[in-house]
This record gives C-alpha cells, sequence and structure tokens, in this order.
C-alpha cells in the first residue's frame, strides 16, 4: 500500500469533523456518521481508540484522532500509517510523534512555516498536552482540526504566536500527485452539518451564503451595520454575540444549532 498524502490525510481528518466521544462503549466501533451524535458523553470511547485499541475514561484520544486520520488516508494499512508517523503507529501520547521524527521535519513555534497536512503539537504548564491535524494556514492564523477538543472532533484556529503551540511534526508523505485531493480552504462553510436544518455550524474563519444569511440577520436587528460579504470576520463574531445575548443564548460567537433555530424562528 502506497503511502498517503498531505491532502489525503487532511480529508481523512475532516471526515471525523462533528463527531462526539462516547459516553460508553456503545456507538464506539461505529465509523458511520449517524453515530456521530449518538451516545454522547466525555468518558473518552472512540472510534479512533476502539481502532488504536486503547479507549475508555483514560484514553485521551486528541493524538489516536491523527493515527486514525493517517491509518484511513493508507488505505487501512497500518504498516503503511507506522512509515508515515516516522516509525509510531499508533500515535497515543502527544508528545511521542515529535520526538520521534527527524530534526529536519519538526520544529517549534515560530521556527516552523505550518502547511496542511502537518500535526500540530500544544502545551501547557510545561507540558505537551494536546494535538491535531493543520488544514490551512495564513499569515496570522494557523487553522486546526482536533480530537478531543471539548469532547469532539472539530475546526479550531489560533493566532501562529500563540503561547499555547508547542510546535510542529511533518509526517512523511508520499508527494502529492495531479490526482491529489485539493487542500480545504480556511475560508470556507462550517464542516459540522446539522442535517435536520440543512446549515452548517458557523464560527470566525468560515465563509459563504449562509454566513451572508447571518449577517443579514444582524444589519436587520441594527446590532451591526458591517457589510454583507459572506466572511464570518471578527465584526460578524460580535454581532452574534450580541444578539446570542439578547435572546438569552450562549454568547460564544457561534451559530450552532440552538442560534440558527433562534434566529431563523424567534426574528420571524
Amino acid at each position: 500500500m502506497a503511502k498517503c498524502t498531505a491532502a489525503q490525510a487532511v480529508s481523512a481528518m475532516e471526515y471525523w469533523i462533528g463527531y462526539y466521544e462516547k459516553a460508553s462503549s456503545s456507538y464506539a466501533t461505529t465509523r458511520d456518521k449517524s453515530a456521530f451524535e449518538k451516545n454522547k458523553g466525555s468518558n473518552n470511547y472512540t472510534y479512533a481508540g476502539y481502532i488504536c485499541g486503547l479507549n475508555g475514561p483514560a484514553a485521551a484520544w486528541c493524538a489516536m484522532q491523527v493515527s486514525l486520520a493517517i491509518y484511513e488516508a493508507c488505505g487501512n494499512n497500518k504498516t503503511t500509517a507506522k512509515e508515515v508517523m516516522h516509525g509510531l503507529w499508533p500515535y497515543t501520547a502527544c508528545n511521542q510523534l515529535y520526538d520521534k521524527a527527524p530534526s529536519n521535519m519538526k520544529g517549534r513555534m515560530g521556527a516552523w512555516t505550518p502547511k496542511p497536512g502537518d500535526v500540530i503539537v500544544f502545551w501547557q504548564n510545561g507540558s505537551r498536552t494536546h494535538t491535531g491535524m493543520v488544514y490551512a494556514a495564513d499569515n496570522t492564523y494557523v487553522y486546526t482540526i482536533e480530537g478531543n477538543s471539548s469532547n469532539m472532533c472539530r475546526k479550531r484556529s489560533y493566532l501562529k504566536n500563540s503561547s499555547y503551540i508547542y510546535g510542529y511534526v511533518r509526517p512523511n508523505y508520499a508527494a502529492a500527485s495531479a490526482t491529489d485531493p485539493a487542500f480545504p480552504s480556511a475560508q470556507k462553510y462550517g464542516a459540522v452539518v446539522y442535517s435536520d436544518l440543512g446549515l452548517h455550524e458557523l464560527s470566525k474563519g468560515c465563509a459563504g451564503p449562509e454566513v451572508k444569511t447571518i449577517q443579514r440577520i444582524i444589519y436587520a436587528r441594527g446590532i451591526n451595520k458591517d457589510k454583507v460579504d459572506g466572511s464570518f470576520g471578527p465584526n460578524t463574531k460580535s454581532g452574534v454575540i450580541a444578539l446570542q445575548k439578547q435572546l438569552g443564548l450562549l454568547a460564544d460567537g457561534i451559530v450552532g444549532k440552538d442560534s440558527w433555530k433562534a434566529f431563523l424562528t424567534k426574528l420571524n
């Protein structure tokens, strides 16, 4: 089995956005998206843990989610996944891959330019405590997909000079080919889809017609007279927070299911 490319690894990681860890082993062996929101909990039972052979309360799964994505991108071949991950599979602790990688394929924050497919390592209080995969980066921000982020797999973004970032590892990917999938853009729809609403979760960095809808609602309420351009920037976020406060919702600046329902019903 051929090694996966960086774009294939990112694509495999994207599949899992919206996956919630399970309260028990029920549904933890199910890959289908229909099980993503079933048996939600905080006990670290996950499909990633099932594949990596380490599940349950002691099995923090952020690193295993990276292992799962690379394993699936490599055609479910553990031997090939191990080659891509510098001889380490599964990756089950936040320090392992960084320590295992050769010096020319890793770097500390500020000394490494993050690229899609890089594994990002975070630290806190002197310990490496969390990890994920970079799916995009620009001059200011790095955009990630992370397992075990508030008990689910989700998108995040950070200032590139954030003190929370320890560094990056470049897995041993194959070279891209003409048929390799394109990298996702940092400016895109939210990846969590609420099928009953036909809408996406929206947050800073998202873009598209759904963001324009939110901007028009904010504008109509007289909260924010910012332009309706379909780009979810800081002004849109502040407008969403203000509207959430008005409606008695959690004011986090993220247009999730509850906010969508309130925005589209209570304001009509």
